[in-house]
């Protein structure tokens, strides 16, 4: 879909949400761009899982998702997150709509083949004419990173891994990962692109690793599925690290 630009809004969702962050929305908006907010939760899912002492445990840079776990984090997402990102951008006058994987069957998923990280899933379709009819009325979607199986059972879904598979199913024009670095280190510094060759071999390294690691592999797929750009970055107003293709490499 032409003209589309997918935003992750990290774990501290409502904490981007800035002057500077609708600012940019605002701009795009005008320049005809259509908006899909794609919003994390893990800073909140972690404090509600302490107030509720819950054990909290992560894999690979994923959150390990057992039963109990996954129903916190649903009630966090749908039920605090979401509605405080809803509010926000009511009141700076932007029309939006929020979605879950319930919703008419947006987001499918099928559990990761790793025992290790529990009821943790990975999206394998996106019901994209709902995305595109709501786009197309002028409506931003803020969607949760949840799936749910062929059965209707729920699955929690890493919000990069989420924002890439949606932005590939749209063919988005750019996909902006927000996090809480002002990009990619490498040794120190920002990079200010990385080919996802270069990528493979920092993984391998172990250079990169934590969340950073599903964030980088999570993009390289993006660009994979057509989406013509991928920024990580901790401010929309900069570019960050480019996440770029051979193709388009250096």
């Amino acid at each position: 879909m032409e003209d589309v630009i997918v935003i992750k809004i990290g774990g501290a969702a409502s904490d981007a949400l800035t002057e500077n962050f609708f600012e940019k929305i605002r701009l795009w908006q005008e320049n005809g761009k259509k908006i899909v907010l794609v919003h994390g939760g893990g800073h909140y899912i972690s404090t509600m899982m302490q107030k509720l002492n819950l054990p909290i445990a992560t894999h690979q840079g994923l959150r390990v998702t057992n039963k109990k776990a996954l129903e916190v984090t649903r009630m966090v997402l749908i039920g605090q997150v979401q509605p405080t990102i809803m509010t926000k951008l009511k009141r700076n006058g932007f029309k939006a709509i929020g979605l879950s994987a319930a919703d008419d069957g947006l987001l499918t998923a099928v559990p990761i083949t790793e025992p290790a990280i529990g009821l943790v899933g990975e999206i394998t379709r996106v019901k994209t004419e709902l995305l595109e009819n709501l786009l197309e009325s002028d409506l931003m979607t803020v969607i949760a990173p949840l799936g749910m199986d062929a059965g209707g059972n729920w699955l929690n879904v890493n919000a990069d891994m989420a924002a890439c598979a949606i932005a590939g199913a749209l063919h988005a024009e750019r996909l902006y990962l927000l996090t809480d670095v002002p990009g990619v280190k490498i040794e120190g510094q920002v990079a200010a692109q990385l080919s996802t060759k270069r990528i493979a071999t920092l993984i391998k390294q172990g250079i990169v690793t934590g969340g950073m690691e599903p964030k980088l592999k999570s993009a390289s797929t993006a660009l994979q599925q057509n989406v013509q750009a991928v920024y990580i970055t901790d401010d929309l107003h900069h570019s960050g690290t480019r996440i770029k293709s051979e193709v388009h490499s250096l």
